[in-house]
């Protein structure tokens, strides 16, 4: 009860005069399809520890097992386990992960229920890369993770990150990169090799891990710090040392690659899409415009048959004025005043006389990301400090004399 009445009676108030927030939603949820040892098929279960995860799938040996470590040991904190195990006992098929066959949702269309998925990865599909009768050739492996890339198109709330093939050198994971132009997609290479019983180091897909470091790192700043120059825990080395101009070449085609520097780790080397576009080369301005969208969506489900009138405009337009602010404090947003960095219109030029006739309410925001340094230039001058010895100036009338 408030404590702004002090006596019995009824009191009135309006609700739809009380400002609405519009906050942001939760990003670093990670969404991992595989085989696993056992639990539900095609059906999204959400852990929060690896001992979870271990509890209800088991951990066997495998890429999917040592990606779902590797994300929990980097600072992931939620992850969705989607179990594409086909029935029987058989060998897992390129459907299995896509799942267009049957009637009953599978592997990535399960995904399209889920709201709150952020990241989406699936390390396992090396496990089966030449070892299932359903993986014979790369073009298998192709038609899943372009599958990925297209959820991911698709749903435009979503990032998915994509792992070299197994043996693969830097020369032919840059051609396998070439396969793909989205903003939707990250490809990292090489691989890591992380600790296994007494049987020393075993390279496994690192997207895991970067899944993890990602989510981390949106926690300790926000979505708008590249996911780069990280460190890589659960890791005890790269499964391919990448030179520095090796990553030189990498960086021009777009691979992010993780590398060993002495004294630092190893660390996440480049936050770069998979796309041409100039505008959404880097990740963390997809990502930003990802969570934007995610949330003004999920804020406006109390407009949905409100009166479409000014007023319900001014509404809108403030809660995201004050959202977008936020971002802009925290650095996200470049600009030295609001002016420069976003604007939000929603008005009757956004909203004319026949958008509203047929029940449509328009709010145009437009952002200015910030971006990272990338290349950070160092110029070093040498700086001769010379001593410049002067006589000591002469009297004018000695001069004439001669003195």
């Amino acid at each position: 009860m408030s404590s702004l009445y002090k006596s019995p009676g009824v009191h009135v108030e309006s609700a739809a005069d009380r400002f609405v927030p519009l906050t942001a939603v939760e990003t670093g949820v990670t969404a991992f399809l595989g085989v696993t040892e056992r639990g539900p098929a095609n059906e999204p279960i959400r852990v929060g520890s690896f001992e979870q995860y271990e509890k209800t799938f088991g951990a066997a040996d495998g890429y999917l097992t040592a990606a779902l470590r590797g994300f929990f040991d980097n600072g992931g904190k939620s992850a969705y386990l989607i179990n594409v195990a086909p029935e029987g006992g058989l060998d897992p098929t390129p459907d299995d992960f896509i799942g267009l066959q049957g009637t009953a949702p599978r592997g990535i269309q399960v995904l399209e229920k889920l709201d709150d998925v952020d990241l989406v990865v699936a390390p396992d599909l090396m496990t089966h890369y030449r070892k299932s009768a359903g993986f014979p050739q790369a073009d298998h492996v192709l038609a899943v993770q372009r599958a990925l890339v297209e959820h991911c198109e698709k749903m435009h709330d979503r990032f998915c990150l994509l792992d070299s093939l197994p043996g693969q050198d830097m020369k032919e994971a840059i051609e396998w990169r070439g396969r793909f132009d989205t903003s939707h997609a990250a490809f990292y290479f090489p691989w890591v090799r992380v600790r296994r019983g007494e049987d020393g180091s075993v390279p496994v897909p690192p997207s895991g891990h970067i899944a993890g470091a990602i989510a981390r790192s949106d926690r300790s700043e926000g979505v708008h710090r590249a996911p780069a120059n990280q460190p890589v825990a659960g890791v005890v080395d790269v499964a391919q040392r990448v030179r520095k101009r090796d990553r030189d070449v990498c960086f021009d085609h777009r691979v992010n690659t993780l590398s060993a520097f002495p004294g630092r780790g190893i660390r996440i080397w480049g936050a770069r899409t998979l796309s041409s576009d100039q505008a959404f080369m880097q990740i963390n301005v997809r990502r930003l415009f990802i969570l934007i969208r995610k949330s003004v969506e999920k804020f406006a489900q109390w407009v949905v048959f409100e009166p479409n009138e000014p007023s319900l405009w001014k509404k809108i337009a403030r809660s995201c004025n004050v959202f977008l602010d936020e971002l802009w404090h925290k650095g996200a947003l470049v600009g030295d005043s609001q002016e420069e960095a976003f604007y939000v219109k929603c008005d009757e030029e956004t909203n004319p006389p026949e958008a509203r006739d047929v029940g449509e309410l328009v709010c145009e925001i437009g952002i200015s990301p910030v971006k990272p340094a990338e290349f950070i230039i160092v110029r070093i001058h040498q700086w001769t400090r010379e001593r410049v010895e002067t006589a000591e100036p002469v009297p004018a009338a000695a001069a004439a004399a001669g003195l």
